[in-house]
This record gives structure tokens, sequence and C-alpha cells, in this order.
């Protein structure tokens, strides 16, 4: 062999190996590329408007003249009647003390006498009372979680009722029978010292409320018909007012209350006067109020005082007065996709990559709503495309370069 055709043997060999390696090192960097996938979930999404609010309700302020340990008996929120009790005077503190003592006790006696009363298992749903126990263990966890302990004796009640009645329904003993002779030994005695020496009674319907806040007439119900923007603004900047010692609350008259905020007009384009609009108020998260529009009012600075109207009232709502809030303008429902995984085709058309086993594939996307950080696209199989539509469960990606469709991945 002469030195020529030696050489060029060894090139052959030396070009055959560098082809061998590149084609290796390109298939391993094709399986062994690192994917990041979210799988895809329908959801609803709120497109919504920051605002600052003011609630006006028709409000009557309560004040006594009585004199002892008041005691508030009404719920705050709680809707009462003309003439009901919803507050008292008592003599001395423990007279008072006695009072609420009982009150609790009458809770707690509830409890355990529907306990009691649970029979076994052929009348009973225990998937449905295993549920319920579930549900207010995580009510406890999430009061605990909050820091929040307002209604912590209610929620160790409710789960102490749940789980006990799930324990007697599958045939465990659980006797309630001394608790409730003790607990009713207990309520007479202190009943023996519970004389009020003064009650108080609604004096109209309405819900009451056991505290004022000072701006009960900043805004009225009345000044509905003309409130302007102005109106509006000054009541946001208002001073409390000084509360008077001998105030005990207040009625909250009517069923409906209002709430009322200025935002750009162009956010209520659409919106008239009777639609039904979703509040976000205060620290409520997403827990929306239902609404009604009372009425629009659209200025020269393009802004518009919109005045809502509500019907539901609880503990919360009642304390509410200045509140920054979110009105709720549209609602979307669809596969919430994250923009990081929005990719465009050669036509510009959007859509995500998908991973199927270790095959990726390309999906359209039919988007109906957009915010910087991701999208929402309805559920489209009618959609026209020269791929098929995104659907529910598919394992989108969300990181990964050099993706192309049909692509095998590791």
């Amino acid at each position: 062999m002469t030195t020529r055709n030696r050489l060029l043997k060894i090139l052959a060999v030396a070009s055959a190996v560098i082809i061998a390696v590149y084609f290796i090192a390109e298939i391993y960097a094709m399986t062994s590329r690192s994917f990041s996938t979210r799988t895809v979930y329908e959801q609803t999404v709120l497109e919504t408007v920051d605002s600052e609010m003011f609630i006006i309700r028709d409000e009557t302020l309560l004040n006594s003249n009585a004199s002892g340990t008041f005691v508030q008996i009404a719920e705050n929120g709680e809707r009462v009647s003309r003439g009901s009790t919803i507050a008292a005077f008592f003599n001395n503190e423990t007279a008072a003390h006695n009072y609420v003592k009982i009150d609790s006790l009458n809770s707690l006696l509830g409890v355990y006498q529907s306990i009691e009363s649970q029979t076994r298992l052929e009348n009973v749903d225990i998937e449905k009372l295993q549920n319920q126990t579930k549900n207010d263990f995580a009510d406890i966890l999430e009061s605990v979680y909050n820091n929040d302990y307002s209604d912590f004796d209610e929620l160790k009640l409710s789960y102490n009722e749940s789980a006990s009645k799930r324990q007697k329904a599958l045939g465990q003993t659980v006797d309630c029978s001394e608790k409730i002779t003790s607990i009713t030994q207990e309520i007479a005695t202190l009943q023996k010292n519970v004389t009020p020496g003064s009650i108080i009674t609604a004096e109209n319907s309405g819900y009451y409320v056991g505290e004022a806040d000072g701006y009960e007439n900043v805004l009225t119900v009345a000044d509905l018909e003309n409130l302007s923007a102005k109106d509006f603004d000054n009541a946001l900047k208002a001073e409390r007012k000084p509360i008077p010692e001998n105030s005990i609350g207040k009625i909250i008259n009517g069923y409906n209350w209002y709430v009322a905020t200025v935002i750009d007009s162009a956010k209520v384009v659409g919106i008239d006067k009777g639609d039904s609009v979703r509040l976000i108020l205060g620290d409520s998260g997403d827990d929306a109020v239902k609404t009604t529009v009372y009425s629009l009012n659209t200025g020269k600075d393009n802004k518009t005082l919109v005045v809502f109207k509500c019907n539901l009232m609880n503990d919360r709502l009642a304390s509410l007065r200045k509140v920054s809030g979110k009105v709720v303008i549209a609602e979307y429902t669809g596969f919430k996709i994250s923009k990081e995984a929005v990719r465009f085709d050669e036509d510009g058309n959007a859509g995500v990559y998908i991973r199927r086993a270790n095959i990726v594939n390309f999906r359209s996307l039919n988007i109906i709503y957009s915010e910087e950080s991701f999208v929402v696209a309805a559920d489209s199989e009618n959609f026209k495309s020269e791929y098929p539509h995104i659907k529910l469960y598919d394992e989108v990606i969300i990181s990964g370069k050099e993706l192309s469709n049909g692509m095998v991945i590791g």
C-alpha cells in the first residue's frame, strides 16, 4: 500500500469517526434536553378594574342612657325585626358574664344533643359525613394559617360534631349523656343570676351592627339621586366623626345597600343600569359579591361615577365603609396558559408545544383574553387551524429551546 493510499484510508476512518461522534452528540442533546411542562386545566379568570369604594347605607344610630354592663345579643350583620332584643345592660359584671357563658353553653349543649341523636350506619351517608369532617378540619387549619381566631370556637364545635357523628355512624361508642347532664346543670346554676337591668329592642327592622364607625351620615341613601363624582371624592377624604359614649351601635334599614366608585369611562363601556356586576370588596380575594348597577354618571374627565346596589349582608360586609376593591368587568372560562409557553408558527398563529410520551406536538390556541403573564384560550374544537387545538389535560411545554412539531425528546 502506497503512502498516499494509507493517508486516504486514515482520513476516511477519521471522517467516519467525526461523523459518528457528531450524530451521537446530536441524538444525546435531543433526547436529554430538559423540558418543563404544565398540565392544562379549565379555569375562570376575572378581568377586573382596581378602584376605591365608599359604602352607602340607610342607617339609624342607636344610643342608650341605661347603666350597667353592656352585652350585645344580636350578631353583627344579623337580620332583626322590630321589637326583637338586640342588646342588654346588666347590673353587674357577674350577671353579664353568666349571660354570655350561658349562650356559649347552649351552643355546646346543642352539639352534644345532635351527636347523641345520631343513628347507626343504615340511616347515614358516611361519605357525606367524612367530607364534612375534612372540610371542618380544613376550616380550622385555614383559621390558624390566616391568624384569624374570631370564629375559632365555632369551628372547633363544628369539627367535633361531624367527627363524633362519623364515629358513631361507623359503630363506635360515643356517649354524650354525662356531658349533656353536666352542661344542663351548669346552665341552671348560672341562670340564677342573669336577670338584665335593661333590655334594648330594635325600633325598626333591618340589620344590627354593634358599633358605629363615624361615617354614618357622610353619604346617605337620600343622596344617591344627585350624587356626583365630587361628592364621592369628598366622602373618601372625610374625617371620622366622634362617636357618642352612649352609642350601642346602629340598625341598617331595609334590604339594600350601595357601593359608589369612580372608574375610567372606557372600562364601563357596555355596562348599563340594571346589569349584574360582581365586586371584590377589600381583602376578600376572589370572593366576589353580586351587585346590580344602580346608576352611572359620566363626567367630562373620562371618569364615570358608578353606584352598585347589593342585598347581601353578613358580619364582614356590615363593617365595610372605605375599601380598596375591584370591579369585575368580564369573566373568561377556558385554558389558562403561561405566556412563557406561547409560540408562533411561520404564519404568526399562536400556539404551544405539548409533550405526548416522547413526541413534541404543536397545538393552536384560540386566545380570548390576555394579561402580562398568561393567556386564556377557549375550548374550541371547531377552531380553524393547520394544527389541532389545545385540549384539557395536555402537557404544555413551558421551557425548552429549538422545539419543532414531531421531534423526539427524552
